[in-house]
């Protein structure tokens, strides 16, 4: 095992860890809304790490709103269908799928890399697979940021959940936004474009992970086909 291919490995089973970590406290509605949290961390967890629907519990958001009068009114609000929540659970499932995928072919080529046919039994797969896996973080990262200009604030993320979900509340009266807290929350989906792409920094080192294993695994593939055949001789051979 070289120490490319170790050093690797580690760094992979590491991410694969944390992102089993993260895919337990999400698709197992481990992050469920507290009352004594912060005002913006509720609010992430209703945009995102909550979906009523698969978790089976309904949770009711506290809503203040007042005027320029100071004239305040609390009504409660809840999520029967949360089609932003559900569709960051499918992003889940596909990101630790293909970790798992990307580990597996990582301990093959790891194991097997000495081998004539493991370029194409294992390097190849784990390349192909490293590669799908920083594109997936690249258009997730894109897709939170597109959803930053929707979450700019409370009321743009009622709206924005009241879209394509089903938003239900004990006042009658519509949302209004001047009566909403108006405090930035369009970091949430920023902070989660910035996690998508590992830090940025761990998404570039996954780059040269997948390109230094390729290539290293290239060459020794190559050095492979260039050995003589060894050729077994009969015994007339050896006679003469």
């Amino acid at each position: 095992m070289g120490s490319l291919g170790f050093w690797s490995m580690i760094a992979i089973l590491l991410q694969t860890l944390l992102c089993v970590i993260i895919s337990w406290l999400t698709l197992g509605c481990q992050l469920k809304p507290d009352v004594d949290e912060l005002h913006e961390v509720t609010l992430m967890k209703i945009l995102y790490l909550y979906d009523p629907e698969a978790c089976g519990r309904i949770y009711f958001y506290n809503l203040t709103t007042s005027t320029n009068y100071e004239k305040i009114r609390n009504s409660v609000v809840w999520l029967e269908k949360n089609h932003i929540s559900s569709r960051f659970r499918t992003k889940m499932q596909l990101w630790l799928s293909l970790h798992l995928i990307w580990l597996l072919f990582a301990v093959i080529n790891v194991t097997q890399g000495q081998r004539s046919c493991s370029f194409y039994a294992s390097l190849l797969p784990f390349t192909i697979s490293g590669l799908t896996l920083m594109l997936a973080d690249f258009i997730y990262a894109i897709l939170f940021l597109i959803d930053a200009a929707h979450t700019s604030n409370e009321s743009e993320i009622l709206g924005y959940l009241g879209q394509g979900g089903r938003i239900r509340s004990m006042d009658k009266k519509p949302i209004s936004r001047e009566l909403l807290n108006e405090d930035d929350t369009s970091w949430i989906a920023v902070l989660l474009a910035y996690i998508s792409l590992r830090g940025i920094v761990q998404w570039i080192v996954n780059f040269w992970i997948v390109k230094d294993n390729y290539y290293e695994g290239l060459a020794g593939y190559r050095r492979i086909l260039r050995l003589p055949k060894h050729r077994t001789r009969t015994r007339n051979e050896s006679l003469d």
